[in-house]
């Protein structure tokens, strides 16, 4: 994965992009040993998916479109002060 050229601290990824699922990127990093501790917000305007935050290789947190931006933030900083 490209990913781990970068080392971010969280990362934001929307369900629906072209070609891609982000929901299988997002399993895919919570499944691999070297990005398994890596926050990931999924962001989504067509699924609900705070159902889901419980299971495994689910997103740390979900943000439904459309959102407030300070909610956001607020959610990005709660995942990198955890």
């Amino acid at each position: 994965m490209k990913i781990k050229k970068f080392h971010p601290d969280l990362v934001l990824v929307d369900v629906m992009l072209t070609g891609m699922d982000g929901r299988l990127i997002c399993k895919r990093m919570k499944t691999q040993t070297d990005t398994l501790a890596l926050s990931v917000i999924l962001i989504s305007g067509s699924h609900n998916l705070f159902q889901n935050l419980s299971e495994q290789g689910a997103p740390n947190d979900f943000m439904a479109k459309p959102f407030d931006l300070d909610s956001l933030l607020k959610k990005i900083e709660y995942q990198l002060i955890a």
